[in-house]
């Protein structure tokens, strides 16, 4: 009978300790943004190394998630038309999902990874994110209509409305396909943008797909129309040495010098020459250095690695955990949530309130 209850005891934690470990399992998967985040910077940054001419290669691309994530200067990394700091989104959606408004389904994140993997971009700072249908699907809202909601990501089959600098907002539907819009007023799900013909497909980054203008296609694509069409197609933009017309047929950093794309203004080179130049024949040119090789323009007008090292120059980036001080041009720390500042570089979390570092609730879309 002794026996017979031993082990009994022994199945009894065995089913605790199996159960606990479930528990812990589940634990561990159940916020899953931050997974989210770094397999899709990992995706975006390898994808743009087979661009020949772009800026992130086998050489640098390590460097590239950390030159996102903690880009000091506003850009479409979300989405087209919202410039955005990466960190300042990106802390947002962390807090979203802790605080139970958004929910990440890592399964149809693979979705986005391969549709990422297979854009090809020669610049990974021209991709938005959140325009992509594979990549927008991966959150959903658990916010419904009219409540109270910070971002577009904690509405259920919405977006958030934040006009006239409003915060918090309110959650609103989504215009389904086919259905009447009105480009100011409304949104269309995620895949589909608004035109005079209502709701109807975007482009999903590939080239070939139709277009009206050059916001139909992705940053690193334009559209192309022949003679009088009113619809044309996207096309990827050319890389260096190719052939072009305009500025905008050329990869975003490329200049359209004498119809042929040039990348000769940008350097990866330590000690290169940057800043205005004296061009020959032409009026002034600016030379600059490519930011996903750790490179600046210093002081000297020459390029310099972006520093790792407190109290040491720079002028207008460091590297990670560090920020550049606008007054006496050195690096300093970031500080945490709680820390005095007067930017938002100097903090950790890329949001300074109030003179002291926060962690943001609404962003700041800059024109």
């Amino acid at each position: 009978m002794k026996k017979l209850s031993v082990l009994a005891c022994a199945a009894i934690f065995l089913f605790i300790s199996f159960s606990c470990k479930d528990d812990d399992k589940e634990k561990q998967y159940e916020y899953n943004m931050m997974n989210f985040f770094d397999e899709y910077l990992l995706t975006l940054c390898e994808a743009s190394t087979r661009c020949t001419s772009g800026f992130v290669s086998t050489s640098n691309y390590k460097f590239c998630p950390d030159i996102i994530m903690n880009n000091p200067v506003p850009f479409e990394g979300f989405r087209k038309k919202e410039n955005v700091l990466f960190r300042h989104k990106y802390e947002m959606m962390i807090s979203g999902e802790r605080m139970g408004w958004i929910k990440v389904d890592m399964n149809k994140a693979a979705d986005c990874y391969d549709v990422i993997a297979k854009l090809d971009p020669c610049n990974p700072l021209d991709v938005q994110m959140l325009d992509i249908a594979e990549c927008a699907n991966v959150f959903s809202g658990t916010k419904f209509l009219k409540q109270e909601c910070y971002q577009d990501e904690e509405c259920d089959n919405g977006w958030c409305d934040l006009k006239g600098d409003r915060c918090p907002g309110n959650c609103v539907f989504y215009k389904e396909p086919g259905q009447e819009c009105n480009s100011s007023l409304d949104r269309c799900s995620p895949g589909y943008i608004c035109r005079s013909s209502g709701c109807s497909k975007a482009s999903n980054g590939e080239p070939g797909d139709p277009c009206v203008t050059d916001d139909d296609c992705s940053s690193f694509l334009f559209c192309r129309k022949t003679g009088t069409d009113s619809i044309g197609n996207c096309f990827k933009r050319q890389g260096e040495g190719q052939a072009c017309l305009e500025a905008k047929e050329c990869v975003v950093g490329l200049e359209c010098v004498n119809n042929v794309c040039t990348r000769s203004r940008i350097s990866d080179q330590v000690g290169a020459p940057c800043g205005p130049q004296e061009g020959e024949g032409e009026e002034e040119v600016v030379l600059s250095c490519n930011i996903f090789s750790k490179l600046e323009c210093g002081v000297a007008n020459t390029c310099q690695k972006l520093s790792n090292q407190p109290n040491t120059p720079c002028t207008s980036m460091c590297d990670k955990t560090l920020y550049c001080d606008n007054n006496y041009h050195v690096c300093q720390y970031q500080g945490d949530v709680g820390k005095p500042c007067t930017q938002n570089a100097q903090c950790v979390t890329m949001y300074c309130y109030n003179n002291v570092c926060a962690s943001p609730e609404c962003l700041t879309i800059e024109e």
